[in-house]
């Protein structure tokens, strides 16, 4: 009960302080604590990454990157980011290139895709490959915080939106704007988390949208989630209505966990303390591991900075409400919204599952045993009831973890170059010779804040 306090407490307390001048002063604090350590700057060195955001971190590893702005029909205006071609320009002037958009999991953005590096994180590795990258942002994240006529830091209408929303409006108007620019009747989808549940909903309501992929690679694919063994998400979901009444009905908080300069002070504060006190670099990991699954074979710990440089994105709260409605349920469905809201909304006391069976674009499923959110039994029961499967790989690290998809050591072999070479068969043209393969061979929003609490209490 302390530990769900605690979350609460933290989840509350960081909205605040993302709406009003408080947030200087607590990063000031945060800035004077680590320097009252007398830690030389030599101790920032190896982490040439921290701080830069998603156009410095591609313009570092010279990967040409555009600006898109998509208009979903409900006003939202969401960024997308498109990699023109591999490092150092490679691939920029192939013509017909085929087209992919990559959707990250909850609490995250675009960068999840990129940060890892060349050679490792998917985004850059397919962009080497000759493929055309296009790395989409929720509404809601750090790079998607744009509306008609509401505006996110005043307006709680803004935040009215699950994974079921971003698959109804954001993905079709993605996909519809990546069709029309290319030219491409067919495009490649790869989500992770999050990514997949709004896929899933998307395809099921939307059905028309299915002719449009090529094929689906579902990454940690979140649907069913009787059998998730997060210690941490099946206690809070346990308390779901005394949460939900707390932060939305009584704190009136509808987004959690924007992202600001504060969570980079909060990664200096982090390399810090491990420079003086080692065992916090191990505090670090096992707080991730405790949601996530534990990896310590391939969890680089010097990266856990270079992810709060750009994570936590933000969320809705009725996102993060969702899913712990499908943790209670046991069941896929759409939006809870108690017996009269349902009777408007749906003309059904409860909410209607999704209709899997609409499901007819072709999809890869990838999932890992010691996934603590993604149960393979889940997985299992998810693959029976999609009617074009065409590929269901268990990850054959048996520690694979839920984060291990975009941050593991050794990620780039251990899947990546599995998962290119499985989107190179459905590939209309055959891949460059000189590809990245050929050279070389996303919140999730609890493991984050228990991790910065676990730093915090050191």
């Amino acid at each position: 009960m302390f530990k769900l306090k605690v979350i609460i407490l933290f989840l509350a307390i960081s909205n605040v302080f993302c709406k009003n001048t408080t947030l200087d002063a607590i990063g000031n604090f945060i800035r004077n604590y680590r320097k009252s350590f007398n830690v030389s700057d030599a101790v920032f060195e190896p982490y040439s990454d921290l701080g830069l955001d998603i156009y410095q971190f591609l313009a570092k590893y010279q990967y040409p990157v555009e600006t898109h702005w998509v208009k979903t029909e409900d006003g939202y205006v969401l960024r997308m980011q498109r990699l023109l071609g591999g490092q150092n320009g490679r691939h920029a002037n192939t013509t017909d290139k085929p087209a992919v958009l990559l959707m990250h999991g909850l609490l995250s953005s675009a960068m999840d895709f990129v940060n890892y590096g060349p050679n490792k994180s998917i985004a850059l590795m397919l962009a080497d490959e000759g493929y055309d990258v296009w790395l989409g942002n929720n509404r809601g994240t750090t790079w998607s915080r744009m509306h008609e006529t509401l505006n996110p830091d005043t307006d709680v209408e803004y935040y009215d939106y699950s994974f079921d929303t971003c698959g109804y409006y954001d993905l079709p108007a993605k996909i519809d704007y990546i069709v029309n620019n290319t030219g491409q009747e067919k495009i490649f989808y790869i989500g992770h988390s999050q990514g997949t549940s709004q896929f899933f909903a998307m395809a099921a309501l939307r059905p028309e949208y299915n002719e449009k992929i090529a094929l689906m690679s579902a990454l940690a694919p979140v649907a069913y989630m009787n059998h998730m063994s997060s210690m941490n998400l099946r206690i809070v979901s346990q308390y779901l209505d005394i949460l939900e009444l707390l932060l939305v009905d009584i704190l009136n908080i509808h987004s959690l966990l924007s992202h600001s300069w504060i969570y980079t002070e909060l990664a200096k504060l982090y390399i810090v303390l491990t420079d003086v006190i080692p065992a916090a670099q191990e505090i670090g990991a096992l707080a991730a591991f405790f949601s996530s699954g534990f990896n310590n074979r391939q969890f680089d710990r010097t990266f856990v900075p270079i992810i709060l440089s750009n994570a936590p994105a933000g969320i809705s709260s009725k996102m993060a409400i969702h899913y712990g409605q499908e943790i209670v349920s046991g069941k896929f469905r759409r939006y809870d919204y108690k017996l009269l809201g349902n009777l408007e909304k749906y003309n059904s006391s409860v909410p209607p599952d999704y209709n899997l069976s609409a499901i007819t674009a072709p999809i890869a499923l990838y999932y890992s045993k010691n996934d603590y959110m993604v149960a393979v039994k889940d997985v299992e029961r998810l693959a029976k009831q999609l009617p074009n499967v065409v590929k269901l790989q268990l990850v054959k690290d048996r520690r694979f973890n839920h984060l291990d998809y975009l941050w593991a050591k050794d990620v780039h072999t251990i899947l990546n170059d599995d998962l290119i070479a499985t989107l190179n068969k459905y590939r209309p043209v055959e891949p460059p010779q000189n590809s990245a393969t050929t050279i070389y061979g996303s919140i999730v929003l609890y493991p984050m804040v228990t991790m910065i609490i676990a730093v915090l209490a050191i």
